[in-house]
Protein backbone atom coordinates (compact mmCIF):
# COMPACT_ATOMS: atom_id res chain seq x y z
CA UNK A 1 0.00 0.00 0.00
CA UNK A 2 2.65 2.70 1.18
CA UNK A 3 4.38 1.61 -2.14
CA UNK A 4 1.43 2.59 -4.47
CA UNK A 5 0.93 5.70 -2.67
CA UNK A 6 4.66 6.65 -2.97
CA UNK A 7 4.43 5.79 -6.51
CA UNK A 8 1.27 7.76 -6.61
CA UNK A 9 2.60 10.77 -5.33
CA UNK A 10 5.83 11.04 -7.31
CA UNK A 11 4.03 10.30 -10.75
CA UNK A 12 1.94 13.63 -9.94
CA UNK A 13 4.74 15.74 -8.70
CA UNK A 14 6.68 14.32 -12.28
CA UNK A 15 3.24 15.37 -14.34
CA UNK A 16 3.11 18.96 -11.89
CA UNK A 17 6.89 19.87 -12.93
CA UNK A 18 6.38 18.50 -16.42
CA UNK A 19 2.95 20.79 -16.71
CA UNK A 20 5.01 23.75 -15.16
CA UNK A 21 8.00 23.35 -17.47
CA UNK A 22 5.60 23.53 -20.71
CA UNK A 23 3.13 25.68 -19.74
CA UNK A 24 3.10 29.38 -21.89
CA UNK A 25 3.56 32.64 -20.41
CA UNK A 26 0.80 34.64 -19.41
CA UNK A 27 0.60 38.15 -21.36
CA UNK A 28 1.15 41.46 -19.07
CA UNK A 29 -2.14 42.92 -18.66
CA UNK A 30 -2.93 45.50 -21.47
CA UNK A 31 0.33 44.90 -22.54
CA UNK A 32 1.86 46.89 -19.27
CA UNK A 33 1.29 44.68 -15.86
CA UNK A 34 3.53 41.87 -15.82
CA UNK A 35 1.35 38.72 -14.18
CA UNK A 36 2.67 35.19 -12.29
CA UNK A 37 4.89 33.05 -14.50
CA UNK A 38 5.84 29.50 -14.72
CA UNK A 39 9.10 30.04 -11.96
CA UNK A 40 6.92 32.49 -9.56
CA UNK A 41 6.87 30.50 -6.48
CA UNK A 42 10.85 29.33 -6.83
CA UNK A 43 11.42 33.14 -7.41
CA UNK A 44 9.37 34.94 -4.97
CA UNK A 45 11.07 32.40 -2.44
CA UNK A 46 14.82 33.09 -3.21
CA UNK A 47 13.58 37.15 -3.15
CA UNK A 48 11.85 37.10 0.06
CA UNK A 49 14.83 35.31 1.90
CA UNK A 50 17.28 38.11 0.26
CA UNK A 51 15.06 40.46 1.26
CA UNK A 52 14.42 39.38 4.78
CA UNK A 53 18.24 38.77 5.52
CA UNK A 54 19.08 42.39 4.02
CA UNK A 55 16.39 43.38 6.43
CA UNK A 56 17.70 42.01 9.21
CA UNK A 57 21.27 42.56 8.65
CA UNK A 58 20.36 46.70 8.26
CA UNK A 59 18.33 46.18 12.21
CA UNK A 60 21.06 44.53 13.21
CA UNK A 61 24.07 47.52 12.03
CA UNK A 62 22.06 49.67 13.63
CA UNK A 63 21.32 48.36 16.92
CA UNK A 64 25.37 47.18 17.27
CA UNK A 65 26.32 51.17 16.42
CA UNK A 66 24.20 52.09 19.30
CA UNK A 67 25.38 49.48 21.99
CA UNK A 68 28.76 50.54 21.27
CA UNK A 69 27.52 54.48 21.69
CA UNK A 70 28.19 55.49 18.00
CA UNK A 71 24.86 56.62 17.38
CA UNK A 72 21.96 58.13 19.15
CA UNK A 73 19.18 55.04 19.39
CA UNK A 74 16.56 56.21 17.01
CA UNK A 75 14.19 57.03 19.64
CA UNK A 76 14.91 59.95 22.03
CA UNK A 77 17.91 60.70 20.16
CA UNK A 78 18.25 60.64 16.51
CA UNK A 79 20.33 57.66 14.87
CA UNK A 80 23.67 58.91 13.19
CA UNK A 81 22.88 56.86 10.16
CA UNK A 82 18.88 59.49 10.07
CA UNK A 83 21.11 62.58 10.35
CA UNK A 84 23.10 62.02 7.44
CA UNK A 85 19.68 60.94 5.62
CA UNK A 86 18.51 64.96 6.57
CA UNK A 87 20.97 66.87 4.85
CA UNK A 88 20.83 68.40 0.98
CA UNK A 89 22.50 65.17 -1.05
CA UNK A 90 24.97 66.09 -3.41
CA UNK A 91 24.24 65.29 -6.90
CA UNK A 92 27.62 64.72 -8.26
CA UNK A 93 28.52 64.02 -12.02
CA UNK A 94 25.43 62.16 -12.60
CA UNK A 95 23.02 64.12 -15.53
CA UNK A 96 19.50 62.63 -13.99
CA UNK A 97 20.48 63.21 -10.53
CA UNK A 98 17.49 64.66 -8.20
CA UNK A 99 17.21 65.50 -4.39
CA UNK A 100 14.05 66.53 -3.46
CA UNK A 101 11.73 67.46 0.14
CA UNK A 102 7.73 67.39 -0.54
CA UNK A 103 5.28 68.02 2.28
CA UNK A 104 1.34 66.85 1.88
CA UNK A 105 -1.40 68.03 4.38
CA UNK A 106 -4.99 68.71 5.02
CA UNK A 107 -7.00 69.40 7.80
CA UNK A 108 -10.66 68.36 8.74
CA UNK A 109 -11.94 71.64 7.96
CA UNK A 110 -10.51 71.94 4.90
CA UNK A 111 -7.16 73.53 4.97
CA UNK A 112 -4.65 71.92 2.49
CA UNK A 113 -1.04 72.35 1.62
CA UNK A 114 1.39 70.19 -0.98
CA UNK A 115 4.49 71.74 -1.88
CA UNK A 116 7.74 70.40 -2.90
CA UNK A 117 11.09 71.14 -4.39
CA UNK A 118 13.17 69.05 -6.39
CA UNK A 119 17.04 69.48 -6.95
CA UNK A 120 18.34 69.15 -10.07
CA UNK A 121 21.12 69.68 -12.20
CA UNK A 122 22.67 73.57 -13.00
CA UNK A 123 20.40 75.02 -10.81
CA UNK A 124 17.45 73.67 -12.60
CA UNK A 125 14.55 72.40 -10.14
CA UNK A 126 11.16 71.32 -9.80
CA UNK A 127 8.81 73.65 -7.83
CA UNK A 128 5.53 73.96 -6.78
CA UNK A 129 3.06 75.42 -3.79
CA UNK A 130 -0.96 74.36 -3.33
CA UNK A 131 -2.60 75.88 -0.73
CA UNK A 132 -6.04 75.87 0.63
CA UNK A 133 -7.22 77.81 3.71
CA UNK A 134 -10.38 76.95 5.23
CA UNK A 135 -13.55 78.48 3.93
CA UNK A 136 -11.39 79.92 0.63
CA UNK A 137 -10.61 78.52 -2.78
CA UNK A 138 -7.32 77.00 -4.14
CA UNK A 139 -4.30 78.88 -4.92
CA UNK A 140 -1.22 78.01 -7.11
CA UNK A 141 2.00 78.95 -7.35
CA UNK A 142 2.35 81.33 -9.92
CA UNK A 143 3.87 79.64 -12.70
CA UNK A 144 1.65 76.50 -12.47
CA UNK A 145 0.46 74.31 -14.05
CA UNK A 146 4.50 74.17 -14.81
CA UNK A 147 6.76 73.29 -11.92
CA UNK A 148 10.21 73.59 -13.86
CA UNK A 149 12.22 76.11 -12.54
CA UNK A 150 15.70 78.17 -12.27
CA UNK A 151 17.41 78.66 -8.92
CA UNK A 152 18.80 82.11 -8.06
CA UNK A 153 21.97 82.08 -6.78
CA UNK A 154 21.04 82.94 -3.22
CA UNK A 155 18.72 79.67 -3.88
CA UNK A 156 21.53 77.65 -5.37
CA UNK A 157 22.56 73.80 -2.88
CA UNK A 158 18.99 74.48 -0.80
CA UNK A 159 15.50 73.51 -1.12
CA UNK A 160 14.47 77.09 -2.28
CA UNK A 161 13.07 78.50 -5.51
CA UNK A 162 10.27 81.19 -6.70
CA UNK A 163 9.53 82.67 -3.00
CA UNK A 164 9.31 78.90 -1.64
CA UNK A 165 11.57 78.33 1.35
CA UNK A 166 12.36 74.54 2.62
CA UNK A 167 14.84 74.12 5.57
CA UNK A 168 15.81 71.56 8.04
CA UNK A 169 15.59 72.94 11.95
CA UNK A 170 16.16 69.58 14.00
CA UNK A 171 16.88 66.28 11.79
CA UNK A 172 14.11 63.91 11.63
CA UNK A 173 12.22 66.54 14.05
CA UNK A 174 10.93 69.72 12.68
CA UNK A 175 11.77 71.50 9.76
CA UNK A 176 10.34 74.88 8.39
CA UNK A 177 8.09 76.12 5.01
CA UNK A 178 8.30 79.48 4.24
CA UNK A 179 6.42 81.37 0.95
CA UNK A 180 6.88 84.63 -0.09
CA UNK A 181 5.10 86.23 -3.46
CA UNK A 182 2.27 86.12 -5.38
CA UNK A 183 -0.02 83.36 -5.90
CA UNK A 184 -3.03 83.14 -8.40
CA UNK A 185 -6.59 81.48 -7.96
CA UNK A 186 -8.11 79.05 -9.45
CA UNK A 187 -11.58 80.79 -9.80
CA UNK A 188 -9.92 83.35 -12.01
CA UNK A 189 -5.96 82.44 -13.58
CA UNK A 190 -5.21 85.98 -14.28
CA UNK A 191 -5.67 87.37 -10.63
CA UNK A 192 -3.08 86.91 -7.99
CA UNK A 193 -3.18 87.64 -4.54
CA UNK A 194 0.07 88.67 -1.96
CA UNK A 195 0.68 85.28 -0.02
CA UNK A 196 2.94 85.25 3.32
CA UNK A 197 3.41 81.88 5.21
CA UNK A 198 5.63 80.67 7.62
CA UNK A 199 5.28 77.03 8.99
CA UNK A 200 6.83 74.75 11.12
CA UNK A 201 6.17 71.09 10.56
CA UNK A 202 7.56 68.62 13.59
CA UNK A 203 6.69 65.02 14.26
CA UNK A 204 7.21 62.43 17.13
CA UNK A 205 6.88 59.40 14.55
CA UNK A 206 10.08 57.74 13.40
CA UNK A 207 10.30 57.66 9.43
CA UNK A 208 9.47 55.03 7.37
CA UNK A 209 12.07 54.33 4.77
CA UNK A 210 11.29 52.85 1.50
CA UNK A 211 14.06 50.00 2.24
CA UNK A 212 11.23 48.88 4.68
CA UNK A 213 8.48 48.03 2.09
CA UNK A 214 7.31 44.36 3.20
CA UNK A 215 9.61 41.74 1.93
CA UNK A 216 6.67 39.60 1.74
CA UNK A 217 5.02 42.39 -0.51
CA UNK A 218 8.32 43.55 -2.64
CA UNK A 219 8.76 39.48 -2.63
CA UNK A 220 5.79 38.89 -4.58
CA UNK A 221 5.81 42.20 -6.76
CA UNK A 222 9.35 41.77 -8.15
CA UNK A 223 8.74 38.02 -8.69
CA UNK A 224 6.10 38.35 -11.06
CA UNK A 225 8.58 40.12 -13.73
CA UNK A 226 10.93 38.52 -15.89
CA UNK A 227 14.40 38.03 -14.65
CA UNK A 228 17.70 38.85 -16.82
CA UNK A 229 21.24 40.79 -16.69
CA UNK A 230 19.37 43.87 -17.66
CA UNK A 231 16.59 43.83 -15.30
CA UNK A 232 18.86 43.18 -12.36
CA UNK A 233 20.95 46.20 -13.87
CA UNK A 234 18.18 48.52 -13.62
CA UNK A 235 16.98 47.71 -10.66
CA UNK A 236 20.67 49.04 -9.40
CA UNK A 237 20.46 52.05 -11.54
CA UNK A 238 17.20 53.66 -10.77
CA UNK A 239 17.18 52.62 -6.51
CA UNK A 240 17.07 55.88 -4.56
CA UNK A 241 16.70 56.73 -1.21
CA UNK A 242 13.52 57.33 -0.15
CA UNK A 243 11.74 57.94 2.88
CA UNK A 244 8.68 59.66 4.06
CA UNK A 245 7.38 61.00 8.02
CA UNK A 246 4.17 61.12 9.94
CA UNK A 247 3.92 64.81 11.50
CA UNK A 248 1.79 68.03 11.83
CA UNK A 249 2.10 71.44 10.28
CA UNK A 250 1.91 74.69 12.56
CA UNK A 251 2.01 78.41 11.57
CA UNK A 252 0.38 81.35 9.86
CA UNK A 253 -0.64 82.52 6.24
CA UNK A 254 -1.34 86.72 5.63
CA UNK A 255 -3.17 86.36 2.12
CA UNK A 256 -3.71 90.24 1.31
CA UNK A 257 -2.93 90.92 4.57
CA UNK A 258 -5.45 89.07 6.30
CA UNK A 259 -3.83 86.57 8.63
CA UNK A 260 -5.34 82.95 8.97
CA UNK A 261 -4.05 80.29 11.33
CA UNK A 262 -3.05 76.80 9.74
CA UNK A 263 -2.63 73.40 12.07
CA UNK A 264 -3.08 70.30 9.95
CA UNK A 265 -1.67 66.76 10.21
CA UNK A 266 1.08 66.67 7.32
CA UNK A 267 3.21 63.68 5.71
CA UNK A 268 7.07 65.12 4.62
CA UNK A 269 8.82 63.16 1.90
CA UNK A 270 12.64 63.47 0.99
CA UNK A 271 13.81 61.34 -1.74
CA UNK A 272 17.42 61.29 -4.25
CA UNK A 273 18.43 59.54 -6.96
CA UNK A 274 21.54 59.29 -9.39
CA UNK A 275 18.96 58.65 -11.74
CA UNK A 276 15.41 60.14 -12.39
CA UNK A 277 13.98 59.51 -15.53
CA UNK A 278 10.16 60.30 -15.63
CA UNK A 279 10.01 58.51 -18.91
CA UNK A 280 10.48 55.55 -17.08
CA UNK A 281 7.77 55.43 -14.65
CA UNK A 282 4.50 54.54 -16.20
CA UNK A 283 1.99 55.49 -13.36
CA UNK A 284 1.45 55.63 -9.58
CA UNK A 285 -1.12 56.76 -7.26
CA UNK A 286 -0.62 57.23 -3.75
CA UNK A 287 -3.16 58.13 -1.15
CA UNK A 288 -2.59 60.10 2.31
CA UNK A 289 -5.27 59.00 4.57
CA UNK A 290 -5.78 60.95 8.04
CA UNK A 291 -8.09 59.58 10.53
CA UNK A 292 -10.22 61.14 13.31
CA UNK A 293 -8.24 59.10 16.10
CA UNK A 294 -4.92 60.17 14.71
CA UNK A 295 -3.93 57.54 12.58
CA UNK A 296 -1.85 58.33 9.13
CA UNK A 297 -2.16 55.97 6.01
CA UNK A 298 -0.24 56.14 2.72
CA UNK A 299 -1.12 53.75 0.65
CA UNK A 300 -1.03 53.32 -3.32
CA UNK A 301 1.38 51.52 -6.34
CA UNK A 302 3.99 52.53 -8.98
CA UNK A 303 4.75 50.92 -12.23
CA UNK A 304 8.12 51.29 -13.42
CA UNK A 305 8.19 48.51 -16.32
CA UNK A 306 12.14 49.05 -16.40
CA UNK A 307 12.41 47.48 -12.77
CA UNK A 308 8.95 46.83 -11.63
CA UNK A 309 5.45 47.00 -13.29
CA UNK A 310 3.52 46.80 -10.80
CA UNK A 311 4.48 47.93 -6.98
CA UNK A 312 2.39 47.81 -3.57
CA UNK A 313 3.69 50.80 -1.80
CA UNK A 314 2.68 52.46 1.80
CA UNK A 315 2.32 52.23 5.81
CA UNK A 316 0.25 52.90 8.73
CA UNK A 317 1.11 55.23 11.61
CA UNK A 318 -0.76 54.06 14.76
CA UNK A 319 -0.88 57.15 17.28
CA UNK A 320 -1.46 55.80 19.68
CA UNK A 321 1.63 53.14 19.76
CA UNK A 322 3.66 55.99 17.72
CA UNK A 323 4.36 53.20 15.59
CA UNK A 324 4.70 53.00 11.88
CA UNK A 325 4.36 49.63 9.83
CA UNK A 326 4.67 48.43 6.08
CA UNK A 327 1.49 47.44 4.25
CA UNK A 328 1.45 43.96 3.55
CA UNK A 329 -0.65 43.71 0.38
CA UNK A 330 -3.23 45.53 -0.95
CA UNK A 331 -6.08 45.27 -3.73
CA UNK A 332 -5.47 48.60 -5.34
CA UNK A 333 -4.33 47.51 -8.97
CA UNK A 334 -3.46 50.30 -11.24
CA UNK A 335 -5.19 48.66 -14.27
CA UNK A 336 -8.39 48.72 -12.61
CA UNK A 337 -8.21 52.51 -12.03
CA UNK A 338 -7.68 55.49 -14.16
CA UNK A 339 -5.43 53.45 -16.69
CA UNK A 340 -6.34 55.87 -19.42
CA UNK A 341 -6.25 59.51 -16.93
CA UNK A 342 -10.28 58.70 -16.76
CA UNK A 343 -9.83 59.11 -13.15
CA UNK A 344 -12.90 57.73 -10.71
CA UNK A 345 -14.29 59.57 -8.21
CA UNK A 346 -15.88 57.34 -5.87
CA UNK A 347 -14.10 53.98 -5.41
CA UNK A 348 -12.64 51.39 -3.17
CA UNK A 349 -9.89 48.72 -2.06
CA UNK A 350 -8.59 47.31 0.97
CA UNK A 351 -5.00 46.38 2.06
CA UNK A 352 -3.83 44.71 5.04
CA UNK A 353 -1.40 45.51 7.29
CA UNK A 354 -0.32 42.02 8.71
CA UNK A 355 -3.40 41.03 11.05
CA UNK A 356 -5.57 43.29 10.21
CA UNK A 357 -7.96 44.00 6.71
CA UNK A 358 -8.68 47.27 6.36
CA UNK A 359 -11.69 48.52 3.83
CA UNK A 360 -10.98 51.55 2.40
CA UNK A 361 -13.72 54.32 0.51
CA UNK A 362 -12.72 56.95 -1.85
CA UNK A 363 -14.98 60.23 -2.44
CA UNK A 364 -12.98 62.73 -4.18
CA UNK A 365 -14.06 66.75 -3.75
CA UNK A 366 -11.92 68.60 -5.30
CA UNK A 367 -8.54 68.36 -8.16
CA UNK A 368 -6.11 70.19 -9.70
CA UNK A 369 -3.55 69.24 -12.50
CA UNK A 370 0.13 70.10 -13.11
CA UNK A 371 3.33 69.11 -14.59
CA UNK A 372 6.73 68.55 -13.84
CA UNK A 373 9.96 68.14 -16.19
CA UNK A 374 11.52 70.41 -18.53
CA UNK A 375 9.05 69.49 -21.60
CA UNK A 376 5.79 68.42 -19.47
CA UNK A 377 7.06 64.80 -18.75
CA UNK A 378 4.92 64.46 -15.95
CA UNK A 379 1.55 65.05 -15.26
CA UNK A 380 0.04 64.98 -12.09
CA UNK A 381 -3.54 65.34 -10.41
CA UNK A 382 -3.72 66.41 -6.96
CA UNK A 383 -6.96 65.45 -5.53
CA UNK A 384 -8.83 66.12 -2.03
CA UNK A 385 -10.66 63.61 -0.60
CA UNK A 386 -12.85 62.41 2.31
CA UNK A 387 -12.08 58.40 3.63
CA UNK A 388 -13.71 55.87 4.96
CA UNK A 389 -11.33 53.71 6.57
CA UNK A 390 -13.72 50.56 7.72
CA UNK A 391 -15.68 52.66 10.47
CA UNK A 392 -13.03 55.51 10.79
CA UNK A 393 -14.18 58.64 9.45
CA UNK A 394 -10.89 60.78 7.27
CA UNK A 395 -9.69 63.22 5.18
CA UNK A 396 -6.65 63.96 3.11
CA UNK A 397 -5.48 63.65 -0.44
CA UNK A 398 -4.37 61.37 -3.12
CA UNK A 399 -1.60 61.73 -6.16
CA UNK A 400 -2.47 60.42 -9.50
CA UNK A 401 1.11 60.39 -12.19
CA UNK A 402 0.73 59.80 -15.45
CA UNK A 403 4.10 59.74 -18.01
CA UNK A 404 2.85 62.51 -20.54
CA UNK A 405 3.37 60.80 -23.79
CA UNK A 406 2.17 63.90 -25.29
CA UNK A 407 4.54 66.01 -23.66
CA UNK A 408 4.16 69.91 -24.25
CA UNK A 409 0.46 69.41 -25.19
Amino acid sequence: MLVLIVSAVFSATILLIFKILNSKPKPPIIGMYQQAGKFYWLKFTFMYLILVTKKWIKILKRRLSVELGKSGDGNIHVHNDDVALENVQPLGDYTMAVDGVYFNGASKGGSALTCGVTRRQHGRCDAFMLLKVEGKELMLSPKLPDSYLEQKDDEAGGYSAEGIRIEKLVPMRSWRIQYNGDMRLTSDPEKTVKVELSLTWSTAFAPFNYEEISPLSMAKDVAREPWSADFFKNLKKNRQTHYEQIGEVVGTVNIDGTTHQLKMPCVRDHNSSEHRDWNNIHRYVYHFIHLENGDCVAVGAASQPLTVSHLTIGYYGRKSEQTVKPIRSSSFKLYEHGENQTLPRDYGFSFNIGGQTCHVQVSVKDETTFFMGKNREAKFYERWCSYKVNDMNGWGSSEWYYNNVNAGK
